[in-house]
């Protein structure tokens, strides 16, 4: 059966999607051209769709600095010009549900001895869904190092975004639940050879239709730096960093706080940049109810991530 609040969220954003192509097909020859953007990522990957809604092109921003491409994202961000439609999945969280569901010995191997820790859970949490869909309204801008004429697709992103899906993950398990979510968001990436650099900072709402999945507000950010001309072991640079805390609605009470370190170990000679990254996520029995609570109380998952960038 229908959900009537998927339905509710999904068609506004399929008419507003379907009237903004029409508009920017007609005039793109004049002013701006729509733009396809691909990430793909073992725990996030997307494909992004940018639309202009005014009649002023993606602009340029071209600066080392990050303080200054902050400041330009986000200066006039009150008035969107423009919709970012976006799909994305989490390869690796979906793979973590399958084998506890579909693959249980396998997953149950992973076990480390009485330590409470599972190494296949570790190298697969992170994420509450194993998809969705998003509409974003804002401004958009490609971003470029001086003395560069680009060198890829390099954007950044400031503005306020609509989340929508249909299930949740606990501890590696499905859950029938339609959500939805609002933020406010700047995030961006500069991507070049020996060079990269991302990062987001957010907050916002999530609203769960399953009455035993709490409602939240939460604040997050990120940030990702891979420089393959410094040295090997150079801790402050070649390193990431990801911070999410979650409240409850109700009363504001923190339910969930995710920290997830990185150190990349670059290999010029390869052409590849190893990441080895390590963290915890920390659940408080509230951040569900009813049958979903746990009752063995607080919960903490070690975090085990480690990767390859090219």
């Amino acid at each position: 059966m229908p959900n009537p609040l998927l339905n509710a969220l999904v068609r506004p954003l399929l008419l507003i999607a379907l009237t903004s192509c029409t508009i920017t097909v007609n005039a793109q020859e004049e002013i701006a051209k729509a733009e396809f953007v691909v990430e793909v990522d073992p725990y996030y990957s997307n494909v992004g769709y940018n639309i202009p809604l005014t009649a002023k092109p993606i602009p340029t921003i071209t600066s080392d600095s990050e303080v200054v491409i902050y400041r330009e994202l986000i200066k006039d961000s009150l008035i969107p010009r423009f919709m970012t439609l976006e799909a994305s999945a989490y390869p690796m969280p979906i793979l973590g549900t399958y084998l506890k569901t579909h693959q249980r010995g396998l997953y149950d191997s992973g076990e480390i001895g009485g330590s409470g820790i599972n190494l296949i859970e570790s190298l697969t949490a992170g994420f509450q869904e194993p998809w969705a869909l998003s509409a974003f309204f804002g401004n958009v801008a490609k971003l470029r190092r001086p003395g560069t004429d680009g060198g890829g697709d390099n954007y950044g992103y400031t503005g306020y975004l609509l989340n929508i899906g249909a299930k949740h993950i606990k501890n590696n398990t499905m859950i029938d639940d339609d959500w939805y979510e609002v933020e406010w968001k700047i995030k961006g990436k500069l991507d070049y050879p020996g060079r990269k650099l991302s990062w987001s900072l957010r907050g916002g709402t999530k609203v769960h239709s399953n009455p035993d999945v709490n409602d939240i507000y939460y604040l997050a950010a990120s940030r990702s730096h891979t420089e393959v001309n410094l040295p090997f072991l150079g801790w402050l640079e070649n390193a990431s960093v990801e911070t999410r805390l979650h409240f409850l609605q109700r009363d504001g009470k923190p339910v969930r706080a995710e920290l997830i370190a990185g150190k990349k170990f670059p290999m010029p000679k390869f052409s590849i940049v190893p990441t080895l990254s390590a963290g915890f996520i920390w659940n408080s029995p509230d951040e569900y109810s009813g049958l979903l609570r746990d009752a063995t109380g607080n919960r903490l998952t070690f975090i085990l991530r480690p990767s390859f960038e090219f």
